[in-house]
């Protein structure tokens, strides 16, 4: 068993449960991976192991803590799988495997909070199995871990006021962990379906490669993102080398649309910087200005090389008053227009983008021209 105190320990599970009201979706994603008619998640207090969610139960009788999954997982401090569950000294009397359900497969990981195993996310069949128990517990052991990702996000977000998470020094791995979840069900949604021959028509082929291509490119970027949040005081530095900003920047626009105008030298404008988090910032700055500009204003985007090469991106939108301006960039603040819009968004992009071209040894800043909009400037160094 576990060398913890039972009171942190419980504690941690109640936080756990409390976290994970709105996680049930991913069962579904577990059900399909694992290939499983069932499937839970189970938390123990001090005297049971509760059902916090399941799928496909045809019954969800708590059992004693001392009987449980979840107290098996924490007592190897690893998961398990059973294939042979009646025979099974440790599960030959527990409801689901002793009554109606007649269970024999059973696969259960641990799952964590506060560095302490608080319950199990399980998978149960009552058939024959079509793949392998080593490959069960492979992909169980993976979703956990993206179970516990999720909780952790949920119980810090309900926990601490947006500015106390805009103090933290994980902002930025916060801010990944919730792209990085949705990510992960689509792709193995994607792996899934391309797994099974036939499962969609040759038709789609095209359509499914580049919906694998995108969620790999975003989940590629999220997990620099991640890397470097931990990197220099969370600084999202990444692996600097010579960019050429200008074909970087030309590239980005082309993706975007037709309403970019971009004036740039006929050669490269070199910059050190990290490429995929310079995609990731320039991008944002893009993809702002496209959404405050009407549909027949065009953005303009002028990069100009030098001792300090500069990029300045402008749109032709309502601009913001100098006391908003001097706000962009703050985590969590939006703009009056972008609430009287119901734009969606946390208001965290910009925070992002200025913390990562700062850490590329750049410059950013923000002003409204005379002729109206706004025009983000970003020099380097």
């Amino acid at each position: 068993m576990e060398s913890l105190s039972i009171e942190p320990r419980h504690l941690a599970a109640g936080s756990y449960r409390a976290a994970v009201a709105d996680v049930p979706e991913v069962l579904e994603l577990v059900a399909d991976v694992c290939q499983a008619p069932m499937v839970a998640l189970k938390v123990a207090d001090e005297a049971h192991a509760h059902f916090a969610a399941t799928l496909g139960m045809p019954m969800a009788v708590d059992v004693p803590k001392s009987r449980s999954l979840c107290d098996i997982v924490a007592g190897r401090n690893d998961a398990m799988v059973v294939d042979d569950a009646p025979h099974d000294p440790r599960l030959a009397d527990h409801p689901l495997v002793a009554g109606a359900a007649h269970v024999n497969f059973i696969a259960a990981a641990p799952l964590r909070h506060d560095g302490h195993i608080v319950g199990a996310l399980c998978v149960f069949d009552n058939g024959q199995r079509s793949i392998d128990a080593d490959t069960t517990r492979r992909y169980l052991e993976r979703l956990a871990r993206r179970v516990d990702s999720e909780t952790g996000l949920r119980h810090l977000l309900e926990n601490r006021s947006p500015y106390e998470l805009a103090a933290r020094d994980d902002l930025l791995a916060t801010v990944s962990h919730e792209f990085r979840t949705p990510l992960t069900a689509i792709q193995g949604y994607v792996e899934l379906l391309t797994g099974i021959p036939g499962a969609l028509p040759p038709a789609y082929a095209r359509q499914l490669e580049a919906i694998s291509r995108n969620a790999g490119r975003l989940c590629r970027t999220v997990d620099t993102l991640l890397r470097a949040a931990h990197q220099h005081r969370n600084e999202p530095v990444g692996d600097r080398r010579t960019v050429d900003l200008a074909c970087l920047t030309s590239a980005l626009a082309a993706k975007l649309g037709s309403r970019i105008e971009v004036r740039r030298p006929a050669g490269p404008v070199p910059v050190l910087a990290d490429p995929a988090l310079l995609e990731v910032a320039i991008g944002h700055l893009l993809s702002n200005a496209l959404g405050f500009s009407g549909a027949d204003q065009p953005v303009t985007v002028s990069v100009v090389d030098g001792v300090r090469p500069t990029l300045e991106i402008r749109d032709h939108g309502p601009g913001l008053c100098a006391d908003e301006l001097n706000m962009l960039g703050t985590p969590f603040f939006r703009g009056a227009e972008a609430q009287h819009r119901e734009t969606p968004g946390m208001g965290l992009g910009l925070a992002v983008t200025q913390r990562i071209i700062r850490a590329q040894g750049a410059d950013l800043s923000f002003t409204s021209p005379a002729g109206g909009g706004l025009a983000a400037r970003v020099v380097f160094g």
